[in-house]
């Protein structure tokens, strides 16, 4: 075998492995017990708990969907452990909602939740033009996920600092 197919074949190898690593860290730390391990973040996770959205877990909201989407919210992710272990970090860490996850949902194209709520089933409200005029899901949904919210909880009572 010439010496590039060697280079070729181990390289391939090593980025199959590398990716079945990521994919083990990034389940194990996906999950909301893990999210609640920083205080910075406990009293969202304590929030969560008794929301509409308490069956699925924190990236299903706080992360862009797909392969990338998952390197994306890691690479944040060790963001945060460095502020938390540092102690230079701001109450609350943020953790932008990805609109476009709330959509494909709730129109049915997520296969892990087929008992969802549908954007076609409500009565009183076109949630399609609302989507056509870029308005947010937050303007009328903010309390969805959690009630505990930079933007509802003024004094974030409760954080430990």
């Amino acid at each position: 075998m010439a010496l590039w197919r060697k280079l070729l074949l181990i390289t391939c190898i090593m980025l199959i492995g590398l990716y079945i690593l990521f994919q083990i860290g990034y389940y194990a730390t996906s999950i909301p017990g893990f999210c609640a391990s920083c205080h910075e973040v406990e009293t969202y996770v304590n929030s969560w708990k008794g929301s509409a959205h308490s069956e699925i877990n924190c990236l299903e909201c706080h992360q862009p969907s797909g392969e990338l989407g998952k390197f994306h919210a890691k690479s944040r992710g060790l963001n945060y452990v460095f502020q938390h272990f540092s102690g230079d970090y701001t109450v609350p860490t943020e953790a932008p909602i990805y609109e476009q996850n709330c959509i494909q949902c709730h129109l049915g194209d997520s296969s892990q939740f087929p008992n969802t709520v549908r954007l076609e089933n409500t009565s009183e409200i076109n949630h399609y033009e609302i989507i056509k005029q870029s308005r947010s899901c937050l303007d009328c949904h903010r309390e969805t996920g959690h009630e505990v919210d930079i933007y509802l909880t003024p004094d974030l009572k409760g954080i430990k600092r």
